[in-house]
């Protein structure tokens, strides 16, 4: 962990950068932290997303986010009047898990992110939200989608990787990684902006079922209307596609939205001059 995050992602970092936001600065009486906060840096997008869930925080952090190698979780998180404590932790192959300290809290106006020790310091920004977007009209029940092979029984192993689902800029990356002895992961595209991240939690396998919810605390189809809620998502693998099928939580009982995966891909990042 130590060293992807302090050599990979936070090198070159400047020792403090002051972006202005307007938040509120009480951390403990106030959701507007919740949801995905923006730095960039030397043409690196940086995100850090937090999520509010059972009076537990989580959520990931990530530099370059379509890499899988760049994302940690948000773990053991403490909310405070005027601060939010946490661990970034990162799990390997092998089942160890390595751990940084990370604190945010407001000065003067900016949120400032604090990580590791001794410090680095990085000050973030809410980006602006798009424009609303009508919900997508109703549509007739599509027939079912069918596996290329019959559905395996899945393993932690199995699942970790790069999926990938369309094509061109707006392409959905999804990212399972190992995490303590189960998964977790993020769900982006474009994953250049900050509106289009959402955390992979709640990630469990019953035999060939895969079960996750996709969070969203400040976007979506339906967040101007209810607020935070979840995609309860259920999945199953066949060779080299996931079969998914998916429902908001504030209508359960909605038609589901079905979606194909490819992967897991081998994952090349672009090369920097």
């Amino acid at each position: 962990m130590k060293t992807v995050l302090r050599h990979q992602v936070l090198s070159g970092w400047l020792p403090a950068l002051l972006w202005l936001v307007t938040v509120a600065p009480v951390f403990a009486q106030t959701p507007g932290w919740r949801g995905a906060w923006v730095a960039d840096l030397d043409d690196v997008r940086h995100i850090l997303y937090l999520v509010q869930h059972a009076g537990q925080l989580s959520g990931f952090y990530c530099a370059d986010c379509s890499n899988p190698d760049n994302l940690a979780f948000i773990d053991d998180g403490v909310i405070g009047n005027d601060r939010l404590a946490f661990s970034l932790s990162r799990t390997d192959d092998a089942g160890s898990t390595e751990q940084l300290p990370a604190e945010l809290q407001v000065l003067d106006g900016a949120v400032l992110l604090r990580l590791g020790d001794p410090a680095v310091l990085l000050s973030l920004r809410r980006e602006p939200a798009p424009p609303s977007a009508a919900a997508p009209a109703p549509r007739p029940p599509a027939p079912p989608r069918v596996l290329p092979a019959p559905a395996e029984l899945l393993t932690v192993e199995r699942v970790a990787g790069l999926w990938l689902a369309g094509s061109g800029p707006g392409k959905q990356y999804f990212i399972f990684k190992r995490h303590r002895e189960g998964l977790r992961g993020l769900v982006c595209g474009p994953c250049t902006s900050a509106q289009s991240f959402a955390p992979l939690e709640n990630v469990q396998i019953d035999g060939t079922a895969l079960r996750f919810d996709i969070v969203h605390e400040d976007n979506g189809f339906g967040f101007a209307e209810y607020g935070p809620f979840r995609n309860l998502t259920t999945a199953r693998i066949a060779m080299n596609e996931m079969q998914l099928s998916t429902v908001a939580s504030y209508a359960p009982d909605a038609a589901p939205f079905d979606m194909t995966l490819l992967g897991p891909v081998l994952y090349r990042p672009a090369q920097r001059d």
